[in-house]
């Protein structure tokens, strides 16, 4: 493991009940796919001084920790301050995202304890107009194979944000095909500063009489990164979708100059997980 490895880390009941008791869960991952903890415990045990105690076992000693939950945040802060290392609240975590969707299909419905979750509406705020002056002057739907991306974190690109090239959960997943979405921009170099700043999470297509391209950012907003009427584009969105359904939301936005010319920015992204 590498020295400057990031811990994404989840605290949170499961849909698991052991004497009618709920049951909650701490995983721990790296940035990268590899599996650290799993460790379950009744909801009458959970604190954050229990969290740092399971967290004492790891020896590896990570440059970060990251949770994307409020709660898991809170309980996650004493282990940060005893490790002397910072945490972060973001939905930049694709790592845990991910294993915990995998989890939820193949391990917690086996679970004798186990009830069906409920789910509870998922809010957003109101997308707002992309910021015109940075807004790229062309842009496509597009794909690259899954087994590439690892290739791609090792280019010299200015602003590249692949945390995630395997999975240790799910390693026949890399030999998918990962959707996104290409921007070009002449100069590149202010849009990719305000991606960066902002963080992109997710890429949404939604699709009505004028159709649009929705980019969700870890600042808590959503803006209208395109609007189209376009038979063909429309055609393109749709299987968008269907690449994305298959990935499990996994999916990119990358940026250049044009398409002839080397990527400026690259990031890998997660629809976020409404667990």
């Amino acid at each position: 493991m590498l020295p400057n490895t990031t811990w994404e880390i989840d605290i949170y009941r499961r849909p698991c009940f052991k004497d009618d008791q709920p049951l909650w869960e701490l995983l721990v991952c790296t940035s990268d796919g590899k599996i650290l903890l799993n460790v379950w415990v009744p909801l009458a045990q959970v604190s954050a001084e229990w969290v740092a105690q399971q967290l004492q076992g790891l020896s590896q000693q990570p440059v970060g920790m990251r949770v994307f939950r409020r709660a898991s945040y809170q309980l996650a802060q004493l282990a940060s301050e005893q490790r002397r290392v910072p945490l972060t609240q973001s939905l930049r975590t694709i790592a845990i995202q991910r294993w915990l969707l995998a989890r939820y299909q193949t391990v917690y419905p086996r679970h004798p304890g186990y009830r069906l979750p409920a789910r509870a509406p998922v809010v957003r705020p109101v997308p707002a107009p992309f910021p015109a002056d940075i807004l790229p002057e062309q842009w496509g739907f597009s794909a690259v194979p899954a087994n590439e991306l690892s290739l791609i974190a090792q280019q010299p690109i200015p602003y590249l944000a692949v945390p995630l090239t395997q999975e240790d959960w799910n390693a026949p997943f890399w030999l998918a095909t990962v959707p996104g979405v290409f921007l070009h921009a002449p100069d590149p170099e202010p849009l990719a500063r305000w991606l960066f700043q902002k963080g992109p999470v997710a890429l949404s297509y939604i699709e009505s009489a004028i159709s649009g391209l929705i980019l969700e950012t870890d600042t808590s907003e959503r803006w209208v990164l395109a609007t189209f009427q376009d038979p063909e584009m429309k055609a393109a969105g749709r299987q968008f979708i269907e690449r994305l359904e298959k990935t499990q939301g996994l999916h990119f936005v990358a940026l250049q100059p044009t398409a002839a010319e080397d990527l400026t920015g690259f990031w890998l992204l997660q629809t976020p997980v409404p667990l």
